[in-house]
């Protein structure tokens, strides 16, 4: 690779496409971002439109061409956020807009699912249904637009969308695919038999390359849309949580991080596939060829702080706008001062549905022991908490199959005020790393694309000059004994309440 040269991450998030340009020593050349919007068209639906996740790429790297030049650009590497479902017709285009992961449509599908073929699914896909998953959205579609589906030329998922935009290959990857209970992960290849009793049509399903393979080439339509030369290889990428483990550097035995973005992510990595399985946590393949990592996922982790400052934070988001502030950085200011454990008050985390370790898309969101001396910041600080907790669930997990785990890298947006790595720190009772690059899947992304075109000989090679520490958190032991305490409070709350939820 050329001096000046560089490997774009592309990652495509929830709530944005983040692009990192990274050079051949790991240095960080330029970024952008840009956002799009979901839509709810009926209760438990979430929706996006692939066309604007293309728009917003191309966009994003407008804005990178501004910092690098895209012409020496070596490899491309795509990261996205799992477990959305794109159907395309024979020109690529989409046939309806995206239900995402935070959709909840097929609930009555994932309880067919667990009712009928959960010794099946724990078998090759160690995982446990639930309507996250793309498998029940693709039952929901057969069960109620059988029409769609007999337009379907390709089933993709959202980075490979992107992938398709850029080379016009229909092709995923191992990570992404095996987070949609349709693949043997063992294999790392769809799990035919099981699909074809589904009546699953085997020939809309892409081709599954390991994430490093590089799987074709920037088109010349696509160079004419993005700025990017022709010719430019393009690897198959991870979904997100394959490339958030590349781009926190748990790429070896007895690594772990935890990821605040939209969702809230665990990742524990794992050299061999595991002889035994604790409900709760998914395995899922590695973006590193033939590894894997046990994940656990909090379902809507700084989706809580984000919907908390929408209803609450009016005061901040004025402040920030008239100050030069983020709005952020001044509600996590105020949490700071109040003391661990928020005076009691206890968050649960579930404002659409829990994941791990619960599984159960009826949870809903609670604040429990308000008083009337009980404030904004108070509240703010129980939000930072109640998500913290459940990381810790999954922690506990890991914990029963035998892992040890000593401490933990911190990436992505949650981790950029200090208040919320270190209340993780003191629950978990594990020193934590944060990261110097927080957009971590962008990261990761990068990585893969480096990999894989050749820029450095391996992921250890790339990790060890890509991945760098900008400060390390002690957890205070005092203040871990009071929150293992509040911890107990919050998993006999969550107990307690479970039965009210389908209500």
């Amino acid at each position: 690779m050329p001096n000046d040269g560089v490997l774009i991450g592309i990652d495509l998030g929830t709530s944005s496409v983040k692009v990192l340009a990274v050079d051949g020593d790991g240095r960080i050349r330029g970024r952008a971002k840009h956002g799009y919007g979901m839509h709810r068209p009926s209760p438990g639906w979430v929706e996006q439109s692939p066309c604007h996740w293309w728009s917003a790429v191309r966009q994003a790297l407008a804005e990178l061409s501004q910092q690098v030049d895209l012409a020496h650009t070596a490899g491309i590497g795509l990261s996205g956020q799992l477990n959305g479902l794109v159907l395309v017709d024979d020109t690529g285009s989409p046939l309806a807009d995206a239900p995402i992961w935070l959709d909840q449509r097929a609930t009555e599908q994932s309880r067919f699912l667990s009712d009928n073929w959960t010794d099946a699914i724990h078998t090759f896909a160690l995982g446990t249904p639930g309507p996250i998953h793309s498998l029940a959205k693709l039952l929901w579609f057969l069960d109620n637009a059988p029409e769609l589906i007999a337009n379907t030329h390709k089933l993709l998922f959202p980075k490979d969308f992107i992938t398709l935009k850029l080379t016009n290959q229909y092709v995923t990857d191992v990570s992404d695919a095996g987070a949609t209970l349709m693949l043997d992960l063992r294999q790392r290849q769809w799990a035919v038999p099981f699909l074809s009793e589904l009546r699953i049509p085997l020939e809309i399903l892409p081709t599954v390359h390991e994430s490093p393979d590089v799987v074709g080439t920037i088109t010349a339509q696509a160079a004419r849309e993005t700025g990017l030369p022709q010719g430019i290889p393009v690897v198959a990428g991870a979904g997100d949580m394959g490339a958030l483990a590349v781009g926190t550097g748990v790429t070896t035995t007895r690594t772990a991080c935890t990821t605040i973005g939209t969702a809230g992510h665990m990742a524990l990595y794992c050299d061999t596939f595991p002889k035994h399985h604790e409900h709760g946590l998914w395995m899922m393949c590695h973006a590193v060829p033939g590894k894997y990592f046990w994940h656990g996922l909090v379902m809507t982790g700084g989706h809580c702080l984000a919907w908390f400052l929408e209803n609450f934070g009016q005061a901040e988001k004025a402040r920030a706008s008239s100050q030069g502030h983020n709005a952020y950085d001044l509600l996590l200011d105020e949490a700071a001062l109040v003391p661990p454990g928020s005076r009691g008050l206890l968050f649960l985390p579930f404002l659409d549905g829990a994941a791990t370790p619960y599984h159960d898309s009826t949870a809903k969101a609670s604040f429990i022991g308000a008083t009337s001396h009980t404030d904004k910041a108070t509240f703010t600080r129980a939000v930072l908490e109640g998500v913290a907790y459940n990381f810790r669930d999954s922690f506990e997990l890991l914990t029963k199959l035998g892992y040890t785990v000593n401490e933990v890298q911190a990436g992505e947006g949650g981790s950029r005020h200090p208040l919320w790595p270190q209340i993780i720190a003191e629950v978990l009772g594990l020193p934590v790393n944060i990261l110097s690059e927080l957009d971590s899947s962008a990261l990761g992304a990068a990585i893969i694309a480096g990999v894989g075109t050749g820029v450095w000989k391996d992921f250890s090679e790339a990790t060890k000059l890509t991945i760098r520490t900008s400060k390390r958190i002690m957890p205070n032991p005092d203040h871990h004994e009071l929150y293992t305490k509040q911890y107990r409070q919050y998993q006999r709350a969550y107990a307690a309440l479970q039965p009210l939820y389908k209500d």
